[in-house]
């Protein structure tokens, strides 16, 4: 069973994704070029045809950015809420951040979290405003802790 540590979840909140607006950025450079080429020597199609896959590439990778941004907004929400329960559970239990730890990456009724070597099952009410905390037992100790982002 996994668990993953207030520090990993805080830095997760942080959206990093730079090498496509790289691409992106030179496939309008690129686009460009060619559409400056196709006009100085409008009786060669190629420069035309190399302007239409260009255009057709960034209008492709615009699309899959503006999804991939969707999906990385509703997993930046999760864990924002993620991380503020933590903090809530923090002090409330008057533990530091490195003694929390959850496994989960979004709140969900019946999570597993861990204080200390104490582990407690989450329950909220239905607009997770509140929660309560039973101890519980694992029937299998043997956890794997995510502490920073694995490559």
């Amino acid at each position: 069973m996994s668990f993953f540590s207030y520090f990993y979840l805080e830095s997760q909140m942080h959206f990093q994704g730079y090498l496509k607006y790289v691409v992106i950025f030179i496939a309008l450079c690129a686009l460009l070029f060619v559409t400056v080429l196709y006009l100085r020597h409008q009786l060669e199609t190629k420069y035309r045809d190399l302007s239409i896959i260009f255009l057709l590439l960034i209008i492709f990778l615009f699309g899959v950015q503006y999804s991939q941004y969707e999906q990385n907004q509703v997993y930046a929400n999760d864990t924002s809420r993620m991380v503020t329960f933590l903090t809530s559970v923090k002090e409330s239990q008057q533990v530091a951040a490195e003694e929390i730890r959850v496994n989960s990456r979004s709140l969900s009724n019946g999570m597993i979290l861990n204080i200390r070597d104490k582990y407690y099952e989450v329950h909220f009410n239905n607009d997770f405003t509140a929660y309560n905390l039973l101890p519980i037992h694992l029937v299998n100790p043997n956890i794997n802790v995510i502490d920073k982002e694995e490559n």
